[in-house]
């Protein structure tokens, strides 16, 4: 053999040696096969058997990584750091040649490492505070460099509390590595932060120099590491970690470099499972701010359809966001809500606290006050607008409130000063008229007249007894009494009206009610109020119901209905019928539903009603059993 050749191959056998010491059992030394050709084929042998070995090794390897990826994949749909951990953790265990794997990461809002140990067949977690707990995996963390240990009794992996669960795992180790994760993002190789001067990453020895207090240092070294833990920066996502239990052989140093392989391919994964879940924990609460709005809130894109709605809007519009999705703004607030979107998406002006009405799909008419303005992207083109607005229907509501007590009080000042001026020349005419009617007896044609002038009086003084019983509302005399008897003194005060209209009343007591703390006349009064209306709500050759029954639980109250067989009341008039002032009737004052639901309310009870058009209406009135229930 030539000696260049021989030179050559014999550098090339010192390669050979050296590739094959990175591997366990390689083989032995080749440099004494240069003169024997027979050992120099066995050399070249055991080099293709190697090399097979290496590729299926990296098949095998690159057939993980590739599962690890999907498996990482799913990571983004878990909901909590704790879930993701115990997903790659029992994989890792599962395709990894080590009879235990952990994955760590980091929680800044506690300052936690927290995460899953998988060893054999069992996922437990485990949690350390990432400063001034003991152990080399946190140490790892803060130098940021992988590192190996065949000494876990005097470098223990994690310093676990006597009884914790893996106490007794760890003291048992008898090898393991550590691989830090490290985000694309962010510095690699145990480097400090390049925008942060304070950054105490990899600054420090692992052990105090020369002459230093330890103490001392390392109160600044924790002192430093709790300011990082607290830093949004930190460059740190977690720790993966492999370890074999007592008795079983290190592994051989390619397994190492495995390791660090998927660390490296986990690396970015776990990163991007923290971004979806910091996107979607700010989803929630950009959501939560949203509903929380004290206003409704409509967004719109750039040709008027909706595009999401807040919790106040979907219950205003009676619509959830999937339902209004794609809607078109006319649609969805009527012609006055159209006009203001489609005005804003146009000129790009805004509508600046205007009130308005907005029809909505149900074509309730809603009262608002509405803002308008664009949306922009970054670049200031505008894709859409959103539209906020508040429902005045209580402020209406108050409004109209405010509006009839004024006309209460204008009332009562005004039946203070002419009451009396009326009645008393009231009672004069009527006994005026009471004689001429009984001089009238041989002539019943006048004798109409007279008695129309009558009635006319009655009808005058009762309005003005109604006007008192608004305006100077007399105090409730509460005493436990029988209500059938008040309903039945109810009943024979309306009983003209009853046979006038043809209509028969029925009255259902059920057995065994208690006594009723009531005011017996205020309460007769609303009695025959309610029996009044229902008589003439109904046809003739009809009937009008009275039920009372009993508490149907603990701090109920006895209710009393009454039922008509008319036409039912529409919804609208329903919402306005205990108002003052209110009435379908062409001579009504609006006043006896009112003086009724005022009675009823002093009492400490309520007054509803229920009617479907068509089907009559029942109205309730229920009383409490409490005799300290109303007003006195």
């Amino acid at each position: 053999m030539a000696e260049s050749n021989r030179e050559t191959l014999g550098a090339l056998l010192r390669r050979v040696e050296e590739v094959r010491g990175l591997s366990h059992g390689a083989g032995q030394p080749a440099l004494g096969t240069l003169d024997d050709t027979d050992a120099l084929v066995g050399v070249v042998h055991q080099l293709v058997d190697d090399l097979e070995l290496a590729h299926r090794r990296l098949i095998e390897t690159h057939v993980q990584l590739s599962s690890l990826r999907e498996v990482a994949s799913s990571l983004a749909g878990t909901r909590e750091a704790a879930e993701a951990t115990r997903l790659v953790a029992r994989y890792l265990r599962g395709v990894l040649d080590f009879d235990q794997v952990g994955l760590l990461l980091v929680d800044r809002n506690r300052g936690v490492l927290t995460g899953t140990w998988a060893h054999g067949h069992t996922l437990a977690p485990v949690e350390v505070p990432l400063v001034g707990s003991g152990g080399a995996i946190v140490r790892t963390l803060w130098q940021d460099r992988a590192v190996q240990h065949h000494d876990p009794a005097r470098h223990p992996a994690l310093v676990l509390p006597e009884g914790h669960p893996l106490a007794r795992v760890f003291a048992e180790q008898s090898w393991y590595a550590c691989v830090p994760l490290e985000p694309a993002s962010g510095p690699v190789g145990g480097t400090p932060h390049p925008d942060c001067e304070s950054c105490g990453l990899a600054e420090r020895a692992l052990v105090p120099p020369p002459g230093a207090d330890t103490a001392e240092w390392r109160a600044e070294v924790e002192a430093g590491q709790q300011r990082c833990a607290q830093c949004p920066r930190l460059p740190l996502l977690g720790v993966l970690v492999a370890a074999r239990g007592p008795g079983v052989p290190p592994p051989p140093g390619g397994e190492q470099a495995r390791l660090e392989s998927v660390a490296f391919t986990l690396a970015p994964m776990v990163e991007n499972t923290h971004l979806m879940h910091d996107l979607a924990r700010n989803e929630r609460f950009l959501a939560d701010v949203l509903d929380s709005m004290p206003s409704a809130l409509v967004a719109f894109g750039r040709d008027g359809d909706a595009l999401s709605l807040n919790a106040n809007a979907q219950d205003l519009l009676g619509l959830t966001t999937e339902a209004a999705e794609g809607m078109a703004v006319g649609t969805l607030f009527g012609e006055e809500g159209e006009h203001h979107i489609l005005g804003t998406l146009a000129t790009g002006r805004p509508v600046v606290r205007q009130e308005t009405l907005l029809r909505t799909p149900g074509g309730r008419a809603l009262p608002v006050r509405m803002t308008t303005s664009q949306l922009r992207d970054g670049d200031g083109l505008a894709y859409g607008a959103i539209a906020t607005f508040l429902d005045l229907t209580p402020l209406k509501a108050a409004e109209e409130r405010a509006r009839q007590l004024d006309q209460l009080a204008a009332l009562g000042r005004f039946t203070s000063s002419v009451a009396h001026e009326i009645r008393n020349p009231l009672t004069g005419i009527g006994m005026g008229v009471r004689r001429l009617s009984k001089a009238l007896k041989e002539q019943p044609t006048e004798l109409e007249h007279v008695e129309f002038v009558l009635r006319e009086i009655r009808r005058l003084d009762g309005i003005v007894q109604e006007l008192f019983d608004i305006t100077h509302p007399r105090k409730l005399d509460l005493a436990p009494k029988p209500l059938d008897a008040t309903l039945h003194h109810a009943g024979q005060s309306v009983a003209g009206v009853l046979e006038e209209r043809g209509v028969t009343l029925v009255r259902e007591i059920a057995p065994g009610i208690p006594l009723v703390p009531h005011d017996a006349d205020q309460m007769q009064q609303v009695f025959i109020n309610l029996i009044k209306n229902a008589a003439e709500a109904s046809p003739a050759g009809s009937r009008v119901v009275v039920k009372v029954t009993g508490p149907t639980g603990p701090g109920g109250g006895v209710v009393t209905t009454v039922t008509d067989q008319g036409h039912g009341i529409e919804p609208d008039t329903q919402k306005t019928l205990f108002e003052p002032f209110f009435t379908t009737k062409p001579k009504g004052t609006g006043l006896g539903l009112y003086i009724t639901h005022e009675i009823v309310k002093r009492h400490g009870g309520s007054l509803t009603v229920q009617s479907d058009p068509g089907r009559g209406a029942t109205f309730s009135v229920e009383l409490p059993l409490d005799p300290q229930g109303g007003a006195r």
